[in-house]
């Protein structure tokens, strides 16, 4: 407030001065004589100007300047405040924020990394079962052609034949025992 007044009334002076200055001194050695009355200096209005300060004279326009220079300087000193503060905020938050950003993508990285070999391993351990399967494939196979084989012989036995030979031979092993001396063998 102080200052608009300051302001206020140095430009008032100046205007006084200029004033002074551009008034012709009066010549002492003249009569007086009764000055023409002039018609009041109206100040001049812009005619094309509206709004409120079409009706304002210079003083006031430059009165009301300086109080608009203040309060922009004021919004100004805010604004870049604020932007300090929104600096300070996103810097802090970079500070704390990147290194857990950086940790956990060292992390995942890592991670993944355990995980590939893991995948290598199993994909190793996959072909092996597979070779595994593949050999007990092949000696199912085997078996079953030699089990086949087996059956097939079996089935081509003469059980009646066989049990006729078992009987003769019952018969021989029985004369034969008989012509030794030994006890019969009983069917």
């Amino acid at each position: 407030m102080e200052d608009d007044n300051k302001i206020i009334e140095e430009t008032e002076n100046k205007a006084l001065e200029a004033k002074t200055e551009t008034a012709e001194p009066e010549k002492a050695a003249e009569p007086v004589k009764e000055p023409v009355k002039e018609p009041a200096k109206e100040v001049p209005v812009n005619k094309n100007k509206s709004g409120k300060y079409a009706d304002l004279t210079d003083h006031d326009l430059l009165v009301e300047l300086v109080k608009l220079e203040k309060k922009t300087s004021k919004r100004t000193g805010i604004v870049a405040f604020s932007m300090i503060v929104i600096a300070a905020v996103v810097l802090a938050t970079a500070f704390l924020i990147v290194p857990k950003v950086i940790t956990t993508l060292t992390a995942a990285e890592t991670t993944l990394e355990h995980a590939t070999d893991l995948m290598g391993e199993v994909n190793n351990s996959l072909d092996g079962m597979n070779k595994m399967i593949t050999n007990v494939d092949t000696v199912l196979t085997d078996n079953t052609e030699a089990m086949s084989e087996a059956i097939k012989k079996i089935s081509d036995i003469d059980i009646k034949g066989l049990n006729d030979s078992i009987k003769n031979l019952n018969d021989v092993v029985g004369s034969l025992s008989r012509v030794l001396g030994g006890n019969r063998v009983k069917k």
